[in-house]
């Protein structure tokens, strides 16, 4: 959905919540949401802190908070328990 400037974003969710609080939302690695541990004051806060998220998954050093595994160490476990695996898998 478009936000007011008609872009959307790229990577999760912002919304406000009925206390005019705001809650960032982003997909994890393995497709279920997940929801940041806090709520924001401001929209642009929420926005910074799913910015911080995506670059931190990107880099590698993403930790799931639903357990305690960089997200790095979890995909080089889960392609060495597949030996079979083509490369571009």
């Amino acid at each position: 959905m478009p936000n007011n400037k008609g872009r959307r974003r790229r990577f999760g969710t912002v919304r406000q919540l009925p206390s005019k609080r705001w809650q960032a939302r982003y997909p994890g690695p393995d497709g279920q949401l997940c929801t940041a541990d806090e709520t924001f004051a401001t929209k642009t806060a929420a926005e910074k802190w799913l910015t911080d998220t995506e670059s931190e998954m990107r880099r590698g050093d993403w930790i799931d908070p639903r357990g305690d595994m960089v997200f790095g160490t979890f995909a080089m476990a889960w392609i060495k328990e597949r030996p079979n695996l083509r490369p571009r898998t």
